[in-house]
């Protein structure tokens, strides 16, 4: 099945895509007429960015800085109704370099989304993204490490949802992601995904209480090695107030390596996995504590990794049309080589920090300022990459209501 799949990958794209649009393309003249109290919605939009880099490439020596301009045109479509919810959405990015020459490029993203409600206890739900990047100094969301390559990102998903009783509900849900790079020396990928979560009211044990048992099998597949992951934990999460939230979870995991090129034994891990999270909303003011600590699928520059994460997040209102925040992370990645993958990596720590502030002129208008820093250290090779950068936002949308 996964084999057929990979080969297939371009046109079960198309497909899932076509099928999505074109059932979302007959809402506006359908449910009109036999969905009473939908919200139709075409959105489309326009954003200008300016921004000062002063690392473009992320290399350790030899910095090069610049300006960069980029315009990103989009339209999104958004259908509402107490059955069926569907947003797609659609862009371009043309980017274009001051100095730095044969970089300039043309970008775009895909990205449909559909949620339907079956029956009282059951909900489906689909999704379709297809982003092109070309950026050398995008960062990964699970790692924090740079791809330093173009890259195609691929990934389609569905869930289904059941509430049991007033108090248990059961989902079950298969993702598959792709990942693929314009250096052949980025290690590329593809992982499917299968997740079931059960979910519990205790609010009998504790006021607003609900704990949650999940499991999750994932394969990772390489060009020359493939890592099966197996999870469980037990979580829970509780409403202390009307401001403040807590998310626990604890749990451990099997990953099965197995090498295709013979350079390494294939080897079975034992881990533990955990996150917890600490969430605040305020009038005013809003923040977020969180640390994770689970066994990532990754790509580009290392293979499966074992990754733990430190998140802070603080924000204030500070009129009603001015907002300020300020997000750091702290990733910790370590793999052996023969552990989860063939290529084993040099450990690393990356922080990132992000501080802006956001205006809204007016309900179409949206102007903001960003300050960012990325570094990564390298344990092994005793190097470190940084990089600065200041960002001017400016962003533009009109819905129109169909």
């Amino acid at each position: 099945m996964f084999l057929l799949i990979n080969r297939n990958r371009g046109r079960i794209s198309l497909l899932i895509l076509n099928a999505l649009l074109a059932g979302s393309l007959l809402v506006p003249f359908t449910s009109v007429k036999t969905a009473f109290g939908a919200d139709i919605k075409l959105i489309p939009s326009c954003e200008l960015k300016e921004e000062y880099n002063d690392n473009v490439f992320l290399t350790t020596d030899n910095r090069g800085s610049d300006w960069i301009t980029t315009l990103t045109p989009g339209l999104a479509f958004s259908h509402a109704s107490e059955r069926l919810n569907i947003e797609l959405l659609t862009g371009l990015s043309w980017r274009e370099y001051a100095r730095t020459k044969d970089i300039d490029t043309l970008d775009y993203q895909y990205n449909a989304q559909v949620a339907k409600k079956l029956s009282l206890q059951d909900d489906l739900g689909l999704s379709a993204i297809h982003v092109r990047n070309t950026r050398p100094d995008s960062i990964s969301e699970s790692t924090g490490l740079a791809a330093k390559s173009g890259t195609d990102h691929y990934q389609y998903s569905a869930s289904l949802g059941r509430l049991i009783n007033e108090t248990t509900s059961a989902s079950l849900a298969y993702s598959f992601v792709q990942d693929e790079y314009d250096n052949p020396a980025s290690l590329a990928n593809h992982v499917h995904n299968l997740n079931m979560i059960i979910s519990k009211d205790l609010g009998s044990v504790m006021p607003l209480l609900k704990g949650k048992l999940s499991s999750n099998f994932s394969r990772a597949v390489y060009r020359d090695s493939t890592s099966d992951n197996y999870t469980i934990s037990i979580g829970a999460n509780r409403n202390i107030n009307e401001k403040i939230s807590v998310n626990l979870s604890a749990g451990g995991h099997l990953v099965h390596f197995k090498s295709m090129s013979g350079l390494v034994e294939s080897n079975d891990s034992w881990g533990a996995i955990g996150s917890a999270l600490l969430n605040y909303t305020g009038e005013k003011g809003f923040g977020a504590l969180s640390f994770a600590h689970n066994y990532s699928a990754a790509s580009g520059q290392v293979g499966a990794v074992e990754t733990t994460s430190f998140g802070l997040t603080l924000g204030r209102s500070l009129s009603d049309k001015t907002t300020a925040q300020i997000a750091a992370s702290y990733n910790i990645n370590r793999e052996v080589s023969g552990q989860y993958s063939t290529r084993g990596s040099d450990n690393n720590r990356v922080i990132n920090l992000k501080t802006d502030i956001v205006n809204k002129i007016s309900k179409y208008f949206d102007i903001g300022i960003q300050y960012a820093y990325y570094t990564v250290t390298y344990d092994l090779s005793e190097s470190q990459i940084s990089q600065n950068s200041v960002m001017l936002r400016v962003v533009a949308k009109y819905p129109v209501t169909l």
